[in-house]
């Protein structure tokens, strides 16, 4: 039995040492808003995408390194006039591009609320980033560009 064990090891530690590891090296604000700079909007983002990536790939702490760039955020309004009442419908639209060994991963994902609202709620401290509805829509875009690893 303890050579069945000792076999199982050696060939599990063998099959490891072939797969590369990564580790999310940085996450960058590529839109003009100064407020995704923050650290603990960064940390946030870093910490959904090792979240999500610890799926598919090997993550460990001196990696190859994988970059997660914000591109942009819109939060497009849309309504619909009926009789006098106009309903207007806001979401949030989030695009990131995930650079995992130079090739790029786009995805998008949007979530129901305003720029300005979601602004307001990286501000709040008292509120977890991972509980925001802006986090929702960066999930959302992670797990868009993930998918295609």
């Amino acid at each position: 039995m303890k050579k069945i064990i000792f076999i199982f090891a050696l060939v599990t530690s063998t099959v490891m040492l072939g797969q590369t590891c990564y580790t999310v090296k940085s996450v960058e604000n590529k839109t003009e808003n100064p407020d995704l700079s923050s650290k603990r909007f960064t940390f946030g983002v870093k910490q959904i995408t090792e979240e999500l990536m610890s799926d598919k790939i090997n993550l460990c702490e001196d990696g190859s390194p994988i970059t997660v760039d914000i591109l942009s955020i819109e939060a497009p309004t849309v309504g619909i006039n009926i009789g006098p009442f106009m309903i207007k419908k806001k979401n949030t639209i989030v695009e990131v591009v995930v650079i995992k060994d130079g090739v790029e991963y786009p995805g998008e994902g949007s979530a129901k609320l305003s720029v300005k609202a979601s602004f307001a709620e990286l501000k709040d401290e008292n509120l977890p980033f991972e509980k925001s509805t802006f986090s929702s829509a960066v999930k959302k875009a992670l797990e868009n560009a993930i998918e295609n690893l």
